[in-house]
């Protein structure tokens, strides 16, 4: 049984890669846990080696001492090489897919706000035009009602100053009596 830290450091990852890899093979509930610190078993971590093919630090020395240098040493040599570079490119092609699907959703967003923005310019021109043809419905029943009372002024001030020209004509005690 090892430690995660151990395990990670064989693997050479991180401890949250070797966490990822753990769930992608649905294996989370085979992390044993003892006094805050999480182990994992052998066969847990040979299944982890396989389904990422991954070799760890000790299994290539191991290999590698056990092979015949003398007979093809560039040979070895060169088909770990390659393989190295076929994980690579896989790793390669993988992030370049995330870039893509993420750039087209980054793409989506900046075309929303967009859209967003011209309908709220939009909203906010329909909201002046009608607060325009308010405020003018307002001003034109102002005015009609200064209109109003200035006529209605003048009707009455037209009234008295008929009568003050009537009374005028009068003399002293028909102004008086109120006699014609």
């Amino acid at each position: 049984m090892k430690t995660f830290k151990e395990v990670s450091e064989e693997l050479k990852i991180t401890k949250q890669t070797l966490t990822s890899w753990i769930k992608e093979l649905n294996e989370s509930n085979s992390i044993i846990w003892k006094n805050k610190t999480r182990y994992l078993d052998e066969t847990l971590v040979n299944k982890i080696k396989h389904f990422k093919n991954v070799e760890s630090k000790d299994e290539f020395f191991s290999e590698n001492k056990s092979k015949n240098f003398d007979e093809n040493p560039s040979e070895t040599l060169f088909e770990n090489l390659e393989k190295e570079n076929k994980l690579l490119v896989k790793q390669i092609t993988i992030k370049d897919e995330l870039i893509k699907d993420l750039t087209k959703l980054i793409d989506q967003q900046q075309q929303l706000t967009i859209s967003d923005k011209k309908e709220k310019d939009e909203l906010k021109s329909e909201l002046k035009i009608a607060l325009n043809h308010y405020d003018y419905n307002e001003e034109i029943k102002s005015y009609s009602q200064v209109e109003e009372s200035q006529q209605k002024n003048n009707s009455q001030h037209q009234r008295k100053k008929f009568q003050n020209t009537d009374i005028q004509g009068k003399g002293f005690w028909k102004k008086l009596f109120g006699k014609k």
